[in-house]
């Protein structure tokens, strides 16, 4: 990921530190796909589950979803981040 905004020039770890906040939201939202997956197969599967459908398939969403959503994630943070220290930049 670039270090500045190719359009506006803001930093995107303003400070040490910063990039916690956005690894915050990254768990979240992995946390969120996961929780939805498991209950959308348990509920379509049961009485009668597949646990290796649902293991392979919380390990590839557990991989895949914080790689794609980090740079997401990371932006959004700069702009929570933005608006709630403006003058830091």
């Amino acid at each position: 990921m670039v270090e500045r905004c190719p359009r506006c020039g803001l930093r995107f770890e303003r400070e040490e530190g910063a990039f916690l906040g956005s690894l915050v939201l990254n768990y979240s939202v992995t946390a969120l796909a996961l929780i939805a997956y498991l209950v959308v197969v348990l509920v379509l599967t049961l009485p009668d589950p597949p646990v290796f459908l649902l293991t392979a398939g919380a390990v590839v969403i557990a991989v895949i979803v914080p790689l794609i959503a980090y740079p997401f994630a990371k932006t959004t943070w700069a702009a929570i981040d933005l608006l709630l220290h403006p003058s830091a930049e």
